[in-house]
């Protein structure tokens, strides 16, 4: 089971969401947990970015070679090439592949997800909707929120 919870001062927990919460109360004395640290980033922020990413969609041009984008995970993973935030490994058999970095709270701070979601803005507006400005694009997304 795994639930977050966010450590108040005098080193309680305060379950995150309801959801959070039920699962909360399954806990029983003697129960042993797992304890992962992260420092809290702006949930409204990781909300806008998604709403960035539906917005993209809305606008992709009618084009088949955009097919693919129309998918929310297949464009992020897209966008995170673009900009280069991706790690590279290698199988078994010596072929090399790109794994995208994740976006998750427990991956990156508040900075490097500001720093993200510019990139990956200027990005699309370069590679997928050049016909759309940068002020136009941003006020899409505020009113879509």
């Amino acid at each position: 089971m795994e639930f977050h919870a966010k450590i108040l001062p005098d080193r309680k927990f305060e379950p995150i969401d309801a959801e959070d919460f039920k699962k909360c109360l399954k806990l029983q004395p003697g129960d042993v947990v797992e304890i992962i640290k992260w420092r809290e980033r702006n949930l409204d922020h990781h909300k806008k970015y998604f709403s960035f990413l539906n917005t993209v969609i809305y606008f992709l041009p009618e084009d088949e070679k955009f097919d693919k984008l129309r998918n929310i995970d297949y464009l992020r993973k897209e966008i995170m090439v673009l900009i280069g935030e991706v790690d590279f490994r290698f199988t078994m058999t010596g072929d090399k592949c790109i794994e995208v970095r994740s976006i998750s709270f427990k991956s990156i701070d508040q900075s490097k997800f500001d720093q993200i979601y510019s990139l990956s803005v200027n990005a699309v507006l370069k590679h997928y909707l050049p016909n759309i400005s940068y002020d136009d694009f941003q006020a899409y997304i505020v009113g879509y929120i």
